[in-house]
Protein backbone atom coordinates (compact mmCIF):
# COMPACT_ATOMS: atom_id res chain seq x y z
CA UNK A 1 0.00 0.00 0.00
CA UNK A 2 1.31 3.46 -0.86
CA UNK A 3 2.47 5.46 2.17
CA UNK A 4 0.04 8.27 1.22
CA UNK A 5 -2.86 5.80 1.35
CA UNK A 6 -1.58 4.26 4.56
CA UNK A 7 -1.59 7.68 6.19
CA UNK A 8 -5.32 8.04 5.35
CA UNK A 9 -6.39 4.64 6.64
CA UNK A 10 -6.64 5.85 10.25
CA UNK A 11 -9.51 8.18 9.21
CA UNK A 12 -11.61 5.36 7.78
CA UNK A 13 -14.68 4.23 9.72
CA UNK A 14 -16.41 2.19 7.01
CA UNK A 15 -14.73 -0.34 4.71
CA UNK A 16 -16.79 -1.24 1.64
CA UNK A 17 -16.00 -3.82 -1.03
CA UNK A 18 -17.52 -4.71 -4.39
CA UNK A 19 -18.68 -8.32 -4.48
CA UNK A 20 -18.19 -9.75 -7.99
CA UNK A 21 -14.67 -9.26 -9.29
CA UNK A 22 -13.25 -8.24 -5.92
CA UNK A 23 -14.39 -10.56 -3.14
CA UNK A 24 -15.79 -13.15 -5.53
CA UNK A 25 -13.05 -13.38 -8.12
CA UNK A 26 -14.21 -16.43 -10.02
CA UNK A 27 -11.50 -18.67 -8.56
CA UNK A 28 -12.64 -18.68 -4.94
CA UNK A 29 -15.68 -20.62 -3.78
CA UNK A 30 -18.42 -18.61 -2.11
CA UNK A 31 -18.13 -20.81 1.01
CA UNK A 32 -14.45 -19.90 1.48
CA UNK A 33 -15.17 -16.24 0.75
CA UNK A 34 -18.14 -16.31 3.15
CA UNK A 35 -15.86 -17.57 5.94
CA UNK A 36 -13.33 -14.80 5.22
CA UNK A 37 -16.05 -12.13 5.18
CA UNK A 38 -17.50 -13.44 8.46
CA UNK A 39 -14.08 -13.33 10.11
CA UNK A 40 -13.34 -9.84 8.81
CA UNK A 41 -16.70 -8.53 10.02
CA UNK A 42 -15.75 -9.67 13.53
CA UNK A 43 -12.21 -8.31 13.23
CA UNK A 44 -13.29 -4.90 11.91
CA UNK A 45 -16.03 -4.69 14.53
CA UNK A 46 -13.47 -5.44 17.28
CA UNK A 47 -11.65 -2.26 16.20
CA UNK A 48 -14.90 -0.26 16.23
CA UNK A 49 -15.08 -0.18 12.44
CA UNK A 50 -17.82 -1.09 9.97
CA UNK A 51 -17.46 -3.60 7.12
CA UNK A 52 -19.73 -3.86 4.12
CA UNK A 53 -20.40 -4.91 0.57
CA UNK A 54 -21.79 -2.76 -2.23
CA UNK A 55 -23.11 -4.75 -5.16
CA UNK A 56 -25.51 -4.34 -8.06
CA UNK A 57 -26.59 -7.95 -7.48
CA UNK A 58 -30.29 -8.29 -6.69
CA UNK A 59 -31.86 -10.12 -3.78
CA UNK A 60 -30.95 -13.79 -4.04
CA UNK A 61 -29.68 -16.61 -1.83
CA UNK A 62 -26.14 -15.23 -1.85
CA UNK A 63 -27.25 -11.75 -0.73
CA UNK A 64 -29.48 -13.21 1.99
CA UNK A 65 -26.55 -15.29 3.26
CA UNK A 66 -24.33 -12.18 3.38
CA UNK A 67 -27.05 -10.24 5.22
CA UNK A 68 -27.09 -13.03 7.82
CA UNK A 69 -23.47 -12.29 8.80
CA UNK A 70 -23.37 -10.33 12.04
CA UNK A 71 -22.03 -6.78 11.56
CA UNK A 72 -21.97 -7.09 7.75
CA UNK A 73 -23.50 -4.17 5.88
CA UNK A 74 -24.94 -5.23 2.52
CA UNK A 75 -25.93 -2.50 0.06
CA UNK A 76 -27.38 -4.27 -2.97
CA UNK A 77 -29.85 -4.24 -5.80
CA UNK A 78 -28.87 -1.21 -7.86
CA UNK A 79 -26.35 -0.29 -10.53
CA UNK A 80 -26.25 3.15 -8.87
CA UNK A 81 -23.80 2.20 -6.15
CA UNK A 82 -23.29 5.84 -5.16
CA UNK A 83 -27.03 6.17 -4.45
CA UNK A 84 -26.97 3.03 -2.29
CA UNK A 85 -23.97 4.34 -0.40
CA UNK A 86 -25.34 7.89 -0.05
CA UNK A 87 -28.44 6.59 1.66
CA UNK A 88 -26.45 4.51 4.15
CA UNK A 89 -23.99 7.33 4.89
CA UNK A 90 -26.82 9.81 5.54
CA UNK A 91 -28.60 7.39 7.88
CA UNK A 92 -25.39 6.79 9.86
CA UNK A 93 -23.85 10.30 9.69
CA UNK A 94 -20.68 9.15 7.95
CA UNK A 95 -18.75 11.37 5.54
CA UNK A 96 -17.19 10.01 2.35
CA UNK A 97 -13.77 11.04 3.70
CA UNK A 98 -14.22 8.29 6.29
CA UNK A 99 -15.03 5.58 3.73
CA UNK A 100 -12.76 3.06 2.02
CA UNK A 101 -14.04 1.38 -1.15
CA UNK A 102 -12.53 -1.30 -3.36
CA UNK A 103 -13.99 -1.96 -6.81
CA UNK A 104 -12.92 -3.46 -10.10
CA UNK A 105 -15.29 -2.35 -12.86
CA UNK A 106 -16.44 0.82 -14.61
CA UNK A 107 -19.57 0.89 -12.40
CA UNK A 108 -17.27 1.37 -9.41
CA UNK A 109 -15.44 4.48 -10.62
CA UNK A 110 -17.93 7.07 -9.29
CA UNK A 111 -17.78 5.52 -5.81
CA UNK A 112 -13.99 5.10 -5.93
CA UNK A 113 -13.64 8.80 -6.73
CA UNK A 114 -15.84 9.94 -3.82
CA UNK A 115 -14.27 7.92 -1.02
CA UNK A 116 -11.50 9.10 1.26
CA UNK A 117 -9.49 6.00 0.39
CA UNK A 118 -9.99 3.70 -2.59
CA UNK A 119 -8.38 0.63 -4.09
CA UNK A 120 -8.67 -1.74 -7.00
CA UNK A 121 -7.49 -5.34 -7.32
CA UNK A 122 -4.67 -5.94 -9.76
CA UNK A 123 -7.17 -7.77 -12.00
CA UNK A 124 -9.31 -4.60 -12.37
CA UNK A 125 -9.76 -2.76 -15.63
CA UNK A 126 -7.06 -0.21 -16.36
CA UNK A 127 -9.52 2.71 -16.10
CA UNK A 128 -10.55 1.55 -12.64
CA UNK A 129 -6.95 1.26 -11.42
CA UNK A 130 -6.39 4.83 -12.58
CA UNK A 131 -9.42 6.03 -10.60
CA UNK A 132 -8.35 4.21 -7.42
CA UNK A 133 -5.71 5.58 -5.05
CA UNK A 134 -3.81 2.29 -5.04
CA UNK A 135 -3.88 -1.27 -6.34
CA UNK A 136 -3.99 -4.36 -4.13
CA UNK A 137 -1.60 -7.15 -5.12
CA UNK A 138 -3.68 -9.87 -3.45
CA UNK A 139 -5.69 -12.11 -5.76
CA UNK A 140 -8.52 -13.67 -3.75
CA UNK A 141 -11.05 -12.74 -1.09
CA UNK A 142 -9.04 -13.94 1.91
CA UNK A 143 -5.78 -12.33 0.72
CA UNK A 144 -7.47 -9.02 -0.14
CA UNK A 145 -9.24 -8.75 3.21
CA UNK A 146 -6.12 -9.79 5.13
CA UNK A 147 -3.96 -7.27 3.27
CA UNK A 148 -6.33 -4.39 4.09
CA UNK A 149 -6.80 -5.51 7.69
CA UNK A 150 -3.04 -5.93 8.28
CA UNK A 151 -2.41 -2.37 7.07
CA UNK A 152 -5.22 -1.18 9.30
CA UNK A 153 -3.80 -2.96 12.35
CA UNK A 154 -0.42 -1.26 11.81
CA UNK A 155 -2.16 2.08 12.25
CA UNK A 156 -4.72 1.14 14.92
CA UNK A 157 -2.52 -0.89 17.31
CA UNK A 158 -0.05 1.86 18.26
CA UNK A 159 -2.98 4.20 18.97
CA UNK A 160 -4.73 1.64 21.18
CA UNK A 161 -1.49 0.90 23.09
CA UNK A 162 -0.93 4.60 23.68
CA UNK A 163 -4.38 5.01 25.25
CA UNK A 164 -3.73 2.17 27.72
CA UNK A 165 -0.70 3.87 29.29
Amino acid sequence: MKSEALSKIHEIKLFLFDLEGVLLDGGTSFEKCFDSISKMCRDFNSLGLKFGIVTARGDDELIRKLISIENCIVLSGSLAKVDLTNKYLREHSIDYQNVFYMGDDLLDIPLLQRCGLSAAPKSARREVKRAAMFTIAAENCEEILNEIFNHLKKVKEPASRATKH
